[in-house]
């Protein structure tokens, strides 16, 4: 990263708030080095055999990227990028060692099989050293509706030795936007009314953006508790134009898990926050990647909304 760094401290204590996240930071409490550059770790999930689709696996990376005293940026990537299938890939970090059958502990963001270079994120509310601690494994699946096929599998935490390096060099006053997304009655057979939401557009570095956006599936602007039940998972992009226009796709987002009650996805984007913020476009947000003509969500975000919410999450619940 070519970002400049200041001082470590002040960015901790405000990331979170900017991330919409209520947490305490001071040098006395925070467990945070001031002097010392934010962390990050790789582990390397190794190609499952299986009787799916992708019945060789796919050999993947998964890094910790440390961004503050509570919370850590999980990202996936594929070592082949794209799949070319028209299903989301779902992953979880699970408990114990790769093979033991462990529950689900985490939930990650899926990776979208059609698009989007077969990366993922997911800012997840664990400190780096708990999670580089963790006793535990990661499994990336063929779909939402065939777990049972792990295209992927490694260990990480207590039960692998990552590959360690510099992290985010992360700004001081990182900005925050949040865009709503409103329902869009489709022709679906998941949710023909739609469902609102909302994305959030969070500076990192000067070059960089998570952009992360939620789902209200049960209306009660919480964000919590929103699974949609459906076994799939609901990709979304960033296109070109205002909403309805029909503009192409621009950026791929992750997809959300429909079984996971978050409902919530991050993506990494390799792009300005101010170049996003004022960026002539609007989210889409789909039934399924086998049915992206099934538009549930709609937003228009930068130069296209009135404003957005600045530093502001629109939902509660706490962070992503």
């Amino acid at each position: 990263m070519n970002a400049f760094r200041t001082s470590t401290l002040p960015i901790l204590c405000l990331l979170p708030l900017a991330l919409g996240v209520l947490a305490g930071c001071d040098s006395s409490d925070s467990g945070m080095d001031a002097d010392q550059p934010l962390r990050q770790v790789s582990y390397d999930l190794s190609a499952n055999s299986n009787d799916g689709a992708l019945s060789n696996g796919v050999g993947a990376t998964a890094t910790f990227r440390e961004l503050g005293p509570n919370q850590t940026l999980v990202t996936l990537e594929l070592d082949g990028g794209i799949t070319d299938t028209d299903v989301s890939h779902p992953a979880h970090i699970h408990s114990g060692a790769a093979g033991s059958g462990g529950n689900i502990a985490i939930y990650l963001s899926p990776i979208d099989g059609t698009g989007g270079g077969g990366t993922s994120a997911r800012v997840v509310d664990r400190s780096y050293d708990d999670l580089t601690s963790f006793d535990g494994y990661i499994n990336i699946h063929e779909s939402a509706a065939n777990l049972g096929n792990v295209v992927a599998q490694g260990n990480i935490g207590a039960n692998a030795d990552g590959q360690t390096s510099e992290g985010l060099n992360v700004l001081d006053n990182p900005q925050s936007k949040t865009y709503s997304l409103s329902t869009n009655s489709n022709g679906g057979s998941v949710a023909p009314d739609g469902i609102p939401g909302q994305v959030t557009f969070n500076e990192v570095t000067n070059g960089m953006t998570i952009v992360t956006w939620k789902l209200d599936a049960d209306g009660d602007g919480q964000y919590e508790d929103d699974a949609t039940g459906a076994s799939v998972s609901h990709p979304a992009h960033i296109h070109n134009g205002a909403a309805g226009s029909g503009g192409g796709i621009e950026i791929y987002l992750s997809p959300v898990d429909g079984t996971d009650s978050a409902a919530r996805s991050s993506k990494l984007v390799d792009r300005s926050y101010d170049n996003l913020t004022s960026f002539d476009g609007y989210v889409n947000v789909h039934q399924s990647a086998a049915k992206l003509g099934n538009v549930v969500a709609q937003g228009n975000i930068g130069a296209n909304a009135s404003g957005g919410d600045d530093g502001d999450d629109g939902g509660g619940g706490g962070g992503y």
